[in-house]
């Protein structure tokens, strides 16, 4: 378990802002995150160039990250590419390449003000209201999806791309130590049913309400980008629909936010023409696939020595019934055979 010390930190922080002075007010460590550990930071400042009182984020990679991110220079990168370009993400900062601040590589932001408990932010809100926010997030990744990069900070997020999704998920399925049979077949399924259409933009790469923050009945920010990559922009969607992500609000289709339709009204409004919707169902079973081998592979993390966590072993067993819903999914998709 790394540790972030308030004194360590104040020193660094003093000396990257210009301050005369810094005094960390509170420390909090925030729970989840595969990949990363993250803190929120109360912190005043005398002098420099953050505001006298800020509430930062500061994440920093983690040991024993579950898939490979694009690193935290690089996200830095993109959340300044992002914010430049008016999308609603956190405003990067600093950058702490060399891990003084937790022994890793640790990049600090500010706060954005929403809840990330997305479902239970809108449980009380009434029909406009979800309709309203289900517009604001299909707008936000239509936005996503038809930004253009400069061809010189492209490579950045190619990488993660190059390899397509179906093979990247049976080289997560090799690293496991037993078999799946479900998973195995439900790959060869989706490698005989691939659709033709190959188009490619910026994917968030883990677009789901548990990444998306809710504050006043709209959306005010998406975070978590350390899986941004080059895909097909259904993957995306397809991660954000999926039931597996809904808890238990099946018929809110778009997310267990809202209605599918309305999300698609407004993403197309952002973004018109640039996805086969009637591949959706597809790209559904592609994500719980994906969702189940991460479930498998987060049980496995609770085994080890390094990593002890009664959230691991709930999802490991989530695993399972991921597969039961892998079968079902499979068998009612229409006009493709198994």
């Amino acid at each position: 378990m790394h540790e972030l010390k308030a004194e360590t930190l104040a020193t660094w922080l003093t000396q990257k802002t210009n301050a005369i002075k810094t005094e960390i007010k509170s420390i909090s460590r925030l729970n989840g995150g595969a990949s990363m550990y993250t803190w929120e930071i109360a912190a005043s400042f005398e002098g420099g160039f953050l505001e006298r009182t800020s509430r930062l984020i500061l994440r920093s990679q983690s040991d024993t990250p579950l898939l490979p991110s694009i690193g935290i220079d690089n996200e830095f990168q993109l959340l300044k590419i992002l914010k430049s370009k008016k999308f609603k993400v956190p405003k990067p900062i600093l950058l702490d390449r060399c891990g003084f601040l937790t022994g890793n590589p640790a990049l600090i932001m500010q706060k954005i003000v929403g809840s990330s408990k997305c479902i239970g932010a809108v449980s009380a809100l009434n029909s406009l209201d979800r309709k309203r926010l289900t517009r604001d997030i299909g707008q936000q990744l239509g936005k996503l999806h038809k930004l253009e990069i400069p061809s010189n900070q492209w490579r950045l997020f190619k990488k993660a791309g190059e390899q397509s999704l179906i093979d990247r998920l049976y080289s997560q399925l090799d690293l496991l130590p037993y078999s799946l049979p479900v998973i195995e077949w439900a790959l060869r399924w989706l490698e005989k049913n691939r659709p033709a259409q190959q188009i490619q933009s910026l994917c968030h790469g883990d677009f789901r309400n548990g990444n998306l923050l809710v504050h006043r009945k709209r959306l005010t920010g998406i975070i978590d980008w350390e899986f941004t990559h080059i895909g097909n922009p259904l993957e995306d969607i397809g991660w954000f629909c999926a039931r597996c992500w809904r808890f238990g609000n099946d018929k809110e289709e778009a997310g267990g936010i809202g209605q599918l339709s309305d999300f698609i009204e407004s993403y197309e409004t952002a973004n018109p023409g640039n996805v086969n919707w009637l591949e959706l169902p597809y790209w559904k079973i592609v994500a719980t696939v994906q969702w189940a081998l991460i479930a498998h592979r987060q049980g496995l993390r609770d085994t080890s020595n390094r990593t002890r966590k009664l959230e691991l072993v709930l999802t490991g067993f989530k695993g399972v019934q991921l597969e039961h819903e892998i079968l079902k999914l499979i068998k009612n998709h229409k006009g493709i055979k198994i």
